[in-house]
């Protein structure tokens, strides 16, 4: 009886974790901090740089969103706070901006860090840490 009670809790234990990897639309959710950006030049030379901002999402399980700057520019500012809604799909998070010129936003989780990727020529891209 002990036997059937161990498989059965380690069959439970087994099927209840999920991978860091498994995409789920609350997987965004948390407090994000603004740490690097990236402006290719046009010859595919760029990379993240580090940027020194106080800008900052919060993503909620209800789809919601509010930062402490205009989420749609590609700005390391905190000028003015911003709200809105997100949408999760199959090919990740995007966030509909106001600019047709800049919408929409795509975002991705790539190795632990958020990653909005801006309509743009050359790339452009800003990295967020998870802070909560």
């Amino acid at each position: 009886m002990k036997n059937v009670l161990s498989i059965v809790l380690v069959f439970l234990t087994l099927i209840s974790c999920k991978s860091d990897d498994s995409f789920s639309s609350n997987s965004i959710v948390g407090t994000w901090k603004l740490v690097e950006m990236l402006a290719d030049p046009g010859d595919g030379s760029g990379t993240f740089m580090p940027v020194t901002s106080s800008k900052t999402i919060e993503f909620l399980a209800d789809g919601s969103y509010t930062s402490n700057g205009n989420i749609c520019a590609f700005s390391a500012l905190n000028d003015g706070d911003s709200e809105g809604m997100y949408q999760v799909s199959e090919e990740g998070y995007r966030i509909e901006c106001e600019d047709p010129f800049v919408s929409p936003l795509n975002l991705q989780l790539k190795e632990g860090d958020l990653i909005l990727t801006f309509f743009c020529i050359e790339p452009c891209q800003q990295k967020y840490k998870r802070i909560q």
